[in-house]
């Protein structure tokens, strides 16, 4: 579980480097918020389908995934507010963010998609926000 962690982080890593800025791209804003919704309403194989084949190669298969993210999901609770989103341009990938809050602690947690120019899910993150960015 914690190789299959690092993994993800190592892979939404790669796909950051580089240089770019923020883009305001309302498409990448909407695909974002949908990969997410997704995420939280455990429609896995949709987020399947828009996986890469790195990103699959990481999972290993829909169920991996599934319990995986389900685990996740379900430790932390209902989302109870965006904290901010942001979209960034790292060519070749473009980067959605969330910040959010959830459960009755608010704990904050941020949520990253990788993506490819075509959409596809090259990098997921979720993880606790560290500290010097809250």
């Amino acid at each position: 579980m914690r190789a299959l962690s690092w993994r993800l982080i190592l892979a939404a890593a790669a796909a950051a480097c580089g240089s770019g800025g923020d883009r305001a791209s309302p498409s990448l804003l909407e695909q974002g918020r949908l990969y997410t919704s997704w995420l939280y309403g455990r429609e896995y194989q949709k987020l399947w389908d828009r996986f890469s084949p790195d990103m699959r190669q990481t999972f290993g298969g829909v169920s991996d995934l599934a319990a995986f993210a389900g685990r996740s999901v379900a430790r932390l609770g209902t989302e109870q507010g965006a904290l901010g989103e942001r979209v960034s341009d790292i060519a070749p990938f473009q980067v959605y963010q969330r910040t959010a809050a959830f459960g009755p602690t608010r704990r904050p947690m941020l949520i990253e998609w990788s993506l490819a120019q075509n959409g596809e899910v090259t990098g997921f993150v979720l993880r606790p926000v560290p500290s010097d960015l809250r």
